[in-house]
């Protein structure tokens, strides 16, 4: 049954991942997500359905439009397998229950901010905003003893970053601190895990990028995307290991 779960699971992630390549193109460019439809973006040349079929379709085409054969770029499976591995991950954290429903809107949101803020260097508030609200409100309804938590991590978070934006102008920017908002909402404590990942991820890119290709350290790097990848570590093991940081001094 468990096998049948994590293949289901996959399939839907698949196509969550599909919608969610739509919205990285369309969003940062306001517009519409539900119209026109699926087209190639060489020859504008709607896409068939059966051309349309998640990661599958790319595979067979060989990454290239059927009729104008121009190359589509890889990231469109990178995305769609990328969401269903970790809708596979939720499933082995979370189980079926209603933290897993949290936990799949969640990193779809955190895959669409990384690639559109790696692209665009925004982090768009039409995901942001909403998905706090959302967020919070969920974390509440699953755990209501500890309402306060949530409220106070989220509000913590983004205070934490807006500090960071004070004290270095031009390294952040207002779309980190509401994205730490949107983080710790449903993160809670683990938050703190989430932003520390970042941070750290952060910082081994951006040395990568000075060592190996050269980049000055005045040169801009997207923030999102290292948010994204700590949230998403601080969502399966986040919990972990606060506890076993905090065995340590036991």
């Amino acid at each position: 049954m468990q096998a049948y779960l994590y293949v289901l699971s996959f399939l839907f992630g698949l196509v969550v991942g599909s919608f969610l390549n739509v919205v990285i193109y369309r969003l940062p460019r306001h517009e519409s997500l539900v119209r026109p439809g699926s087209h190639c973006p060489g020859c504008d040349t709607p896409i068939h359905w059966y051309d349309n079929v998640p990661l599958v379709s790319w595979l067979v085409l060989h990454g290239r439009c059927r009729e104008c054969k121009a190359r589509i770029s890889y990231r469109y499976p990178s995305v769609e397998a990328v969401t269903g591995v970790g809708f596979v991950l939720a499933v082995w954290r979370f189980d079926v229950s209603w933290p897993l429903l949290v936990a799949w809107a969640f990193i779809a949101a955190m895959i669409a901010i990384a690639f559109i803020d790696y692209d665009r260097m925004i982090i768009p508030n039409r995901i942001v905003l909403p998905g706090t609200v959302i967020g919070l409100a969920a974390s509440i309804a699953i755990d209501p003893s500890r309402w306060w938590v949530y409220l106070v991590t989220s509000a913590g978070a983004a205070a934490f970053m807006f500090a960071l934006v004070m004290l270095w102008p031009g390294g952040m920017g207002p779309g980190d601190v509401k994205m730490a908002l949107f983080m710790g909402a449903v993160l809670g404590v683990s938050v703190i895990v989430g932003l520390f990942a970042a941070f750290l991820f952060g910082s081994i890119a951006g040395v990568f990028m000075m060592v190996a290709l050269k980049r000055s350290r005045k040169s801009k790097i997207p923030f999102g995307p290292y948010l994204a990848m700590g949230s998403v570590l601080a969502l399966f093991l986040g919990e972990q290991i606060i506890t076993a940081y905090m065995s340590l001094f036991d």
